[in-house]
């Protein structure tokens, strides 16, 4: 088990969700459900949980996150809270073709003060996040909170805190289930940065 800081501190546990079933024909993810391996990688987590029990579950109001979040609200038994401010950031939220929608994420994260047709570039859903988890350190002070969202987004706040600039690269690195700790007591830190907690089940077979 992770160790955090002596003074008390807001311990936020950002988790991406879990693998999803992926639509083949549109780029909008909204309504995408856990796949069956995504259920199993969240209920790994919460039998690995990496820190001291989180009082609440807040999560990003899509339904994988909140399918993601459900499992740790009731493996804990904890509140769960549902907040717009942790969807995930979208270039466009019509249903493009996925190529189409790629061409415009592509040059979004070239430019991430580029605003797409989804009205908010890349430095402004860093900004959102940003608002938003500070709004939950201030409510959570001394207590853990499992944060349940997205990687695009959390990728925005994680490459901040390290001082780097936010990449595809990098938000492509988050795996589902994945886990990044950070802390606010005068300011944020990040304790660790996302990675699996404890092995695959396919990793040794």
């Amino acid at each position: 088990m992770i160790t955090i800081a002596k003074e008390p501190e807001a311990v936020l546990v950002l988790i991406r969700h879990g693998e999803i079933v992926r639509p083949k024909e549109t780029s909008n993810f909204d309504r995408a459900p856990l796949s069956s391996e995504g259920w199993r990688q969240v209920n790994r987590l919460a039998t690995e949980w990496p820190v001291a029990k989180p009082s609440a579950v807040c999560s990003s109001d899509f339904l994988r996150a909140v399918q993601s979040a459900t499992i740790l609200q009731t493996a804990f038994h904890v509140p769960l809270e549902k907040r717009a401010c942790l969807r995930e950031w979208t270039a466009d939220p019509a249903d493009l073709p996925q190529n189409e929608y790629m061409d415009l994420e592509r040059r979004a994260w070239r430019d991430l003060d580029w605003v797409p047709p989804g009205a908010e570039s890349l430095a402004m859903a860093g900004d959102r996040v940003t608002r938003c988890l500070n709004e939950i350190a201030a409510r959570h002070h001394g207590d853990t909170v499992a944060v349940v969202g997205h990687g695009t987004l959390f990728a925005q706040f994680t490459s901040t805190l390290k001082g780097e600039r936010p990449t595809e690269a990098y938000k492509n690195s988050i795996p589902f289930a994945g886990v990044a700790i950070v802390a606010h007591g005068d300011a944020w830190r990040l304790v660790s940065d996302f990675s699996n907690v404890g092995p695959s089940p396919h990793e040794n077979l």
